[in-house]
């Protein structure tokens, strides 16, 4: 199939994006002499204003950054927690199980600080040097995209439930024109705060930088979203945004085809991703053809068993002892690996493995009706950047603006991650105040030693 996509050669380096425009902030801080992490993360920022349908402010941003000098990946949690006034029993009891749209799945937003936490350690540039190109496209606007305009539509109901989100993204209650002009002056502002509290900061750089979290942490931001929630019946609180933050962690890591995968940890479902690897390398898919039928069924039936075992064992790993180490060992692998009938699908989920000292998990999990309607949500975008030195950095920046409140005066949500929590008491990724949700973004790098 042609494509009309120009080919295009990084040979001293390259930031890719699930937009243009943010491909293009992140380029420009690489030829400013950004570094990767500089340049990755100007690159998220923009995709929370030019795709702020399914990317936000207030959202989550999971990292993976390949430092060169110590040939070293390290991650960047990018998720919050749920509020301290959080409690099971009232999701039980009063919502019937399912965690429902509006105030009550918000979680502590992350990407702010996660965005500032990466660049205080691993980049070279100030919070307003990333930010400049975001702040430009949300305070002078952007050409309206199909994608975001086709989002709009399909989720216009939702949006018109807050007025907030309404007269963002249905200015005179429609869907705005592709390539109308599309502007969200109450983002560029609270991105020009953090960045003017950055600049009013004496001392160093990280010094301003610290300035800018607290901006939105604990100043105006933060005051805002408090009483916004304190408003409505949300769990949010001052203290809450006050406490938070997020997480320098170790990767997970499998060896696959000759490269180093690593993704995340079991907080989110990156981990999948190796299971589903290690079920592949007992069979020789290249001899099957590529999406030949037997590929295409392998492959499939391999996902769903590793699937089966994230619903049962995956959760933040402060909250719940996942088994990793097994799940991803050889031995289990081949195990699982015979339950593929190369002749028959599986029905749905299968059963989840078995894992000595873990209780099998009753009627082999909750059910969609405890969990709440099933609606399909659109969210999560990608940004990427590796710079001259070898430096990478992988990024799923995500969180949609129809099923949580915009905060007035400030153009973003509240993080809704709570939505990827389960109100079942003996689920691994049940809710619990403090606890993170089981996130479904989840960025990955693959290295090709040397």
């Amino acid at each position: 199939m042609a494509s009309f996509q120009p080919t295009m050669l990084g040979t001293r380096y390259m930031c890719s994006s699930g937009h243009y425009l943010a491909s293009k902030a992140g380029f420009e801080i690489l030829e400013a002499g950004g570094n990767a992490i500089d340049a990755g993360v100007a690159a998220g920022m923009a995709l929370a204003v030019v795709q702020s349908d399914i990317v936000n402010v207030g959202g989550v941003a999971p990292m993976i950054i390949y430092l060169a000098e110590e040939d070293r990946v390290v991650t960047v949690s990018g998720l919050g927690v749920w509020p301290k006034k959080t409690e099971l029993a009232m999701f039980i009891g009063a919502n019937g199980g399912a965690i429902p749209h509006g105030v009550l799945r918000s979680i502590v937003p992350a990407a702010p600080g996660a965005w500032i936490a990466a660049l205080t350690k691993y980049g070279t540039m100030t919070f307003a040097d990333v930010a400049r190109a975001a702040i430009r496209y949300a305070g002078e606007g952007f050409a309206m995209h199909p994608t975001l305009a086709e989002s709009i539509h399909n989720t216009q109901d939702q949006l018109r439930r807050w007025p907030g989100n309404a007269e963002i993204y249905l200015p005179n209650d429609a869907v705005p024109e592709i390539g109308e002009n599309f502007v969200q002056a109450d983002l560029a502002r609270t991105l020009q705060y953090m960045a003017a509290q950055e600049a009013a900061a004496p001392g160093s750089r990280e010094d301003g930088l610290e300035a800018a979290r607290k901006a939105f942490y604990e100043g105006d931001i933060a005051q805002a979203i408090a009483g916004y929630h304190h408003d409505h019946d949300g769990l949010m609180t001052a203290e809450d945004l006050r406490d938070f933050r997020v997480g320098f962690e170790v990767p997970v890591m499998r060896h696959y085809f000759g490269f180093d995968i690593y993704t995340c940890d079991a907080w989110c479902q990156g981990p999948v991703l190796l299971q589903i690897m290690s079920l592949l390398d007992g069979f020789d898919l290249k001899s099957m053809g590529h999406n030949s039928a037997d590929y295409i069924h392998t492959i499939l039936e391999a996902v769903k068993l590793s699937f089966a075992d994230r619903e049962r064992y995956y959760g933040d790993p402060k909250f719940v002892d996942v088994p990793l180490d097994h799940l991803l060992s050889a031995h289990y692998a081949a195990s699982r690996r015979a339950r593929i009938d190369p002749d028959a699908a599986a029905n749905g989920m299968p059963p989840h493995g078995d894992v000595p000292g873990y209780a099998r998990a009753v009627g082999g999990g909750p059910s969609m009706a405890l969990h709440g309607a099933a609606m399909i949500e659109y969210d999560t975008s990608y940004a990427c950047a590796i710079d001259a030195q070898g430096n990478a950095m992988s990024i799923t920046p995500s969180d949609n603006s129809a099923s949580t409140p915009v905060i007035p005066g400030l153009g973003i949500i509240a993080s809704g991650r709570g939505s990827q929590s389960w109100a079942v008491p003996e689920h691994a990724s049940c809710i619990a105040a403090g606890k993170r949700p089981r996130l479904t973004p989840n960025p990955a790098i693959a290295i090709k030693p040397g």
